[in-house]
Formats: structure tokens, sequence, C-alpha cells
């Protein structure tokens, strides 16, 4: 059996079936009650015509109620009181029939219907009195101890006409309500999935590409409202991540166009004619640092995308931030020398779970970013600890720190807090973005406190290595 795909027509279909079944069994057993009491009603008026024939059979046999010698006939009558329970005053055709011993029939009222079957008795067990139905007749009998039989019954046809009739009023009543039931259940189930056709319609014009299009909560407690409301903050992160996307997109394009016009625009300048060697040099150094620079971009760009497509395994194994950040500092101190900023290390033991050579990145790019960020003679402290089940790395510089308005978008890629500055010493805006990512990979959080002219601080918190 095929059902259909509609779910407001299956829920019609469930709630008409259970509704018409409930229906069918509460009109069955009123009917059946009926009929029942109907019946009963009719055999308590035969069986007190069955006891006055009864009475007038106890009179006719005579003293004693014994019944006459062989060979006396005695005729069978009616008393006039009793007689009057069978003469039709009250509308009802009753009649009687009675025989004898030997089956023969003995006497019979003029309206029995001719012929009248004589009950039979098989054996003593079964019982003195009974009653039977015959097409449209009803008769109650009984056997007296000495073998006649007596029966008395009348045409029921009226309270079958009556009965079929009650049962066309059931029949009407119950598709009535059924028809009502299941207009009010179509409303109902109409009105509660409504929502799912605003879902459907929404979710249809998100797809046209009307990311800012959004589902209407009218109760957000109830199923489809919580449903509603999920939906929405997953299309609200949809159209966060695209844009997100579009503007990594505008933006790499945009990095990426400046150094290919450098190596262009100087290629074709010394095409344009013979130059001097020394021109040649300069362009070609030109185009060098250009390419570097187009290869540092590809390279940070690639490894985000590396992050966000989970196509990296990252390693879980115990490590020490003291060493990572002494292995990565160390090599970076001639640079700060040079430029007479004091590096400054206090490298407590601070064990971890992770991947040293990663790890060992985030602190390479934190470093860099304060170096590029703090003036000469300026100050670079790396500090590591553990707190409770933490360890933390914290890198602070007194540098020309970050506004208060920058610092919730400074992780994102190309972001930059200060773009005539950053355009100046090079970068472009993605260092602090592989941090992040890398963090995320390890279940760590990283934090960054700064005041404008005062500096910043960063803070990289690890899960306790348990060695």
């Amino acid at each position: 059996m095929m059902f259909p795909e509609s779910l407001r027509l299956r829920i019609q279909l469930w709630h008409g079936f259970l509704l018409a079944a409930v229906l069918i069994g509460f009109a069955v057993g009123a009917y059946r009650y009926q009929a029942v009491n109907e019946m009963r009603r009719v055999d308590a008026e035969i069986r007190l015509r069955v006891r006055a024939v009864t009475d007038s059979l106890v009179s006719t046999r005579g003293q004693g109620g014994r019944p006459p010698p062989p060979g006396v006939e005695r005729e069978f009558k009616l008393a006039p009181a009793r007689a009057a329970l069978f003469d039709g005053t009250d509308g009802s055709d009753y009649y009687y029939a009675v025989w004898r011993r030997d089956g023969s029939e003995w006497a019979c009222s003029e309206k029995a219907p001719l012929p009248i079957e004589r009950p039979t008795r098989p054996n003593d067990n079964e019982p003195l009195q009974s009653e039977r139905t015959r097409g449209e007749l009803r008769e109650a009998f009984t056997f007296t101890p000495p073998g006649e039989c007596l029966l008395a019954g009348r045409s029921i046809a009226p309270e079958l006409a009556a009965l079929r009739d009650y049962a066309r009023w059931l029949a009407a009543i119950a598709a009535s309500v059924l028809a009502f039931a299941l207009a009010i259940g179509w409303w109902i189930t109409s009105r509660a999935l409504r929502p799912i056709t605003s879902i459907v319609d929404t979710a249809q014009r998100i797809a046209t590409g009307d990311l800012s299009e959004r589902i209407p909560v009218r109760s957000a407690s109830s199923e489809l409202g919580h449903l509603s409301t999920v939906l929405n903050d997953t299309f609200a992160q949809l159209e966060s991540t695209f844009a997100r996307q579009a503007r990594f997109t505008a933006d790499a394009a945009h990095e990426l166009r400046t150094p290919v016009a450098i190596i262009l625009s100087q290629a074709q300048r010394v095409l344009t004619r013979e130059r001097d060697p020394a021109t040649y040099q300069r362009t070609l150094e030109a185009c060098v640092s250009a390419a570097r620079r187009l290869n540092q971009l590809t390279e940070s760009m690639l490894t985000l995308a590396t992050h966000d497509g989970d196509a990296i395994s990252v390693k879980h194994e115990p490590c020490d931030l003291a060493v990572i950040a002494r292995e990565t500092a160390e090599p970076l101190r001639p640079l700060a020398e040079e430029r007479h900023i004091a590096l400054e290390l206090n490298l407590a033991p601070a064990p971890c779970i992770g991947d040293a050579l990663r790890l060992s990145q985030i602190v390479l790019n934190l470093l860099s970013n304060a170096l590029d960020h703090t003036p000469d003679g300026g100050r670079i402290s790396l500090r590591t600890t553990t707190d409770s089940d933490q360890s933390l790395f914290t890198i602070t510089d007194n540098g020309s720190g970050i506004a208060e308005e920058h610092l919730p978008r400074i992780f994102d890629r190309f972001y930059r807090a200060n773009a005539s500055r950053t355009r100046t010493i090079g970068g472009a805006g993605l260092g602090l973005s592989i941090c992040k990512a890398i963090a995320d990979e390890h279940g760590a959080t990283l934090e960054v406190k700064s005041e404008p002219g005062k500096g910043s601080t960063f803070t990289v918190k690890l899960p306790l290595s348990s060695r």
C-alpha cells in the first residue's frame, strides 16, 4: 500500500482513520445497547402473556391443576382478564398457541401467523423457558412438567424499523462528526505546518542568493519555533561565512595584485629599451622582492586553506612550551639586537599536549608581529607558566598597541588595525589568523589585551600535560 508523501495528508489520514474507528465503535455499541434493551422490553411483555396462558392452562385442567384422565378432552379457554392481553387494544397483535403432551395443537389464537412450528425440547437438560426469533416474529415459550408447550409472541416489525431508523440516525451523526472533525483537523494541521511552508519559502529564497532572509519565529518555545531558531542561526552563520569568504577573496586578490603589478611594471620598464647593468640589477632585485612577498602570501593562504579543509594531521604529543618558545625566539634575538629591542625570556617549564612544530609557528608569528610593531629601543617579554590544568605562553610588547574597536577582528584574515603601518613593514594580515587556526586545532585559546600607545599582550592557553 502506497502512502501519500504529503505530511499534512498523512496526518489527516491517520486522524480520520482513528476518529472513524472511534465513531464506528461508538455507533455499533450504541446500536447494540438500544437493540438489546428493546428486545428485553419485548421479551418481558411476551413472557407476561406466556404466564397468562400458563395460568389459563392450570384453570383448564381443573382441581389440583392435574391433566385430565386419558380420553377426556377439555376445551382450552383464556379468562376474560387474560384474553384482554391478546385483543390488540394496546396496538400490538399478540398471539398464543398451546400444544398437548403428544405434540398436537390444543389451542391457538385467531391472530396467530399460521403455521406455527411447535418448539422442541430434545432432552431434560434443555431450559423450560426460552425465546426465539422467526423473521420479524419474536416468541417466548415454556414447557410444563407434564409436557405441554405454551407459546406467546408478536411481530417486532415496528421495533426493527425503529432500530433501522436509529442506525441511519447514528450513521448520519457519525458522518457529520467525522466530516466536521476532518475539516477542523485540516485547519489545525495547516496552521501547525505553516512554519514548515515558511521555512521552505525562506530556504528557497536563500538558495537563490538572498542570504539575508530569515524565518519568522512566532513561538520560540514550540518544536517548529525551536527548529526555526536553529535554522536562522545556521543561515546567519552561512551568511557570515560567505561574507568572510567574499572578503577573503577580495583581500587576497588585492594583496596578490600588488606584487604581480610590481613584477610586470619593472619587467616592462626595462624591456622598452637597453639599460645599464645597474638598472637591470635594481629591477631584478625589485622583482625578487615582489616575488618573495607573493610567495609568502601564497604559503600563508595555502596554510589557512589547509586548516579550513581539515586536510592536516595534528600530532598530540607531550611537549614543553618553554622549550618551544626558547628554540623559536633565540634565532630572532640578533634581529631584535639590531634594533636595540630587549628580548626577555622568563620561561618556566610548561608541559602540554600538542604538535611542537605547529606550536612553534604560533610563537614565531606572535614574536614576528611584536617585532614589527615595537619601536627601536623597545622591550618584548616572553613568559611561560602553568595555571591549574593549563600551560600558558604569554608575549608582551610595549609597541603601538591596538585600539579597542579593532580587537574583535584582529584574528580575521587580511584585517589590519593600522593599514598604512602594515604596508610599510610588510605582511598581509594573515599571521594572527594562522595563530588562531592552529590554536583551535589544539583546543587552545588565544587571547589578547592591548592599549594604544602602551603595547599588547597575547596569551595562549593549552591543556596541561599529564607527565
